[in-house]
Formats: structure tokens, sequence, C-alpha cells
């Protein structure tokens, strides 16, 4: 067989595509595996330093913030038995549905038995031989045989039906009495988490009434505001630093810059605080947005991007902030609980947090920004009124 001296050219350079690119892949997927490590470890650092410098400015801050965090791990571990709890009632309704059926099954095949024992004991216990002896038709003997062993051979097959019904609404009982046990425990273990909260927010009401008591003592309300702000923009300095040699999403989406007014509102409520509005007792403006919403309701992601940032911040609590590539940023403050932690890409959508009051907010709702290049942008530019997410 001859071969071409094309395919010959070829066929080196087919080789080496073959070889190199599984290579050059796995090279590539390694580079961004350690580039991710390397990014949680500059921002497991910055939290570091940001819980250090909180910690050595007061004992009621770093009291306050132990507590909120406790307080959200509660709240998310009660959401979780909550889901358990809903998960085993509809268990348990259909295991319950299921012995139903094999009841009514039962019943049915419990008459049909009946009726065949009585047929059979009407014609008498030597059915059979009367069979052989009373016909004298070969022919018409041979066809009884053949209809009697049909009879029987249904029989045997409806006890087994029978039985095999039962052996079911046994095993199904079985596994009832399992899923009530289960659902008993869950119920136990539900009561015994909100216990523990009912015991986290005592302590942390305390904990407020001895941080207004400081600042009235020290009329700090404003210098308090003022670094509160500091601190923000330290973090997000940071954070772009930080994100600027982070790995790209392998996901093609539109830039976030696309999405102006299209946006979805994180979650659903009512804007209490307004962009740009002043700060009652300061200077200082708002920034962001407030949203009154109820204790516990979820807030999401307003587009795609990367976890920068999820953990406590002195003045917004349980805070969330999101990475959208190009130098944009929207966060989420005073969450009760964060369901997403830094590093972690999400989707326009996806529940990171639900609606809180940490950061010592007295009602809850949602502290919102978006930010470019580090400086805020009016969010209802970004998201209408008429923009919600499916769920709400």
């Amino acid at each position: 067989m001859s071969t071409s001296p094309l395919y010959k050219l070829l066929l080196p350079l087919l080789l080496i595509t073959l070889v190199v690119h599984p290579v050059s892949m796995a090279d590539d997927k390694s580079a961004k595996e350690k580039q991710l490590k390397t990014l949680l470890r500059k921002i497991d650092k910055l939290k570091q330093n940001i819980d250090r410098k909180e910690d050595s400015k007061s004992s009621s801050i770093k009291e306050l913030k132990s507590i909120e965090r406790k307080i959200g791990k509660v709240n998310q571990q009660i959401r979780a038995t909550g889901k358990k709890i809903k998960a085993k009632k509809s268990e348990l309704s259909k295991l319950r549905a299921t012995r139903s059926k094999h009841q009514r099954q039962l019943s049915k095949e419990h008459d049909y038995l009946a009726e065949q024992v009585y047929a059979a004991f009407t014609v008498g216990r030597q059915e059979k031989a009367k069979l052989l002896f009373s016909q004298q038709d070969p022919q018409a003997l041979q066809r009884n045989l053949v209809y009697y062993q049909y009879f029987s051979n249904a029989r045997v097959a409806l006890i087994n039906e029978v039985q095999g019904n039962i052996d079911k609404i046994i095993e199904t009982e079985q596994l009832i009495q399992q899923a009530k046990a289960d659902l008993e425990k869950n119920q136990q273990q539900l009561g015994q988490q909100k216990k523990e909260l009912g015991v986290d927010l005592g302590k942390r009401k305390t904990i407020i009434g001895s941080l207004d008591k400081e600042l009235k003592q020290h009329s700090g309300s404003l210098s308090r505001l003022e670094d509160e702000a500091r601190q923000l923009q330290n973090l997000i300095k940071s954070i772009e630093e930080i994100f600027v040699d982070a790995p790209e999403s392998e996901i093609s989406q539109k830039a976030f810059a696309e999405l102006k007014g299209k946006l979805a509102w994180p979650v659903k409520g009512k804007l209490k605080k307004l962009f740009g509005r002043t700060k009652p007792l300061s200077q200082l403006r708002w920034q962001g947005v407030m949203i009154e919403a109820p204790g516990g309701r979820e807030v999401k992601a307003v587009s795609h991007g990367r976890i920068a940032f999820a953990d406590w911040l002195r003045g917004l609590g349980n805070l969330i902030i999101i990475d959208h590539g190009n130098s944009y940023l929207s966060l989420y403050g005073h969450n009760e609980s964060l369901f997403k932690t830094a590093g972690e890409w999400v989707e326009a959508g996806d529940i990171i947090s639900t609606i809180g009051t940490s950061g010592g907010q007295k009602k809850p709702g949602l502290y919102f920004e978006i930010r470019k290049k580090g400086k805020p942008q009016n969010p209802t530019g970004w998201c209408k009124a008429r923009n919600k997410f499916a769920s709400g």
C-alpha cells in the first residue's frame, strides 16, 4: 500500500497535536487552580488583617462580630433542618399513599381469592378425580383438564400476588416508621437550634445596648460613620488589587456594563435609604440603597461574577461582595446568613444570602451597592422597578 507525500508530511503534525494539546489543557487547568489558591490565600489574609484591626478597637465590636457570625450559622442550620423536615414530610406522605395503594390491591385480591376458594369448595375436594372418571369423550376430557390446570395456576398466581402485596405493605410500614423517627429527630433538632438562636439574639441585644451607650458617652456617631466608610473603601481597594490577576470565568458572559438598566433587584422590598442622600448627623452620603424586607428573605446575585468577600465587616455586618469583572463590584450588607464563600462563581439569580439585621441594625433589610473602579454608582440606574427575579 502506497502512502501519499501529503500524508507523510501531516502525520507528524497530527501526532504532535494529539500529544501536546491534552498536556497544554492540563497545564492550563493546573495554572488556573494555582491562581485560585493564591487568590484565596490573599483574601484570607485580607480578612485576618481586618479582624486584627477590628478586635483591637473595641471589645464590644469583637463580641458583636462573633455573635452575629454565630447567629448567621445557626439560622443557616435552621434553614437546612427545615428543608429536611419538609422532605421527610413529603416522603412520609408518598409512603402512606403507597401503603394505601397496596392495601386496596390486597383487598381486591382477597375478594377474588375468596371467590375461587368458594368455587373450588362447591365442586368438591376430588374435583380433578371427578373430571377423570366422569368424562366419556377423550377430547372433552383433555379440554377440561387444560381448563382445570389454567384455573389452578391462576389461583396459585393470585395467592402469590396476595403474599407479594402483604410483603410490600410490611416493607412500606417499616419505611414509614423510619421516616417518622427521622422526622421526630429533625423536629427535636430544630427546637434545639431555635432555642440556641433565642439565647444568641438575647446576647446580641445586650451587646448592641453597650455599643449605643459607648457612642452616647463619647459622642462618637460621626467618627464611627467616617471610620466605617474608610474601612469599606480600603476593603474595596484591596479587593480590586487582589482580583487584577484573578483567573477568568470559563463561561462566556455579557459584559456587566452592557447590563445597565437591565439588572433585577437582589431582593423584593421597599427602597428606604436612597443613593446620594445625606446620612443623619453627618455630611456623609449614602453610597448605595437600603432595601427594607422581612428577615430571612432570600437575596440573589444581580449578575454573573465571583465572590470576592463573604464575611462580617463593621457597619455592614455579614457582607458579600461580588466581582463582575472590568472593575465592577456589587455589595450586599446586613445579611442574616451567607451561603457563598470567597472564590465561588455565581450566576444571576443565585441565592447568596438571606435578609437580616447584622451590623447592629434594628430592622431587617439589605444594604446594596454597585461600584465601578471603586466609585459608587446609583443602583436605581442599573436595576429598574419592573425588574424582578422569577421567584420574587
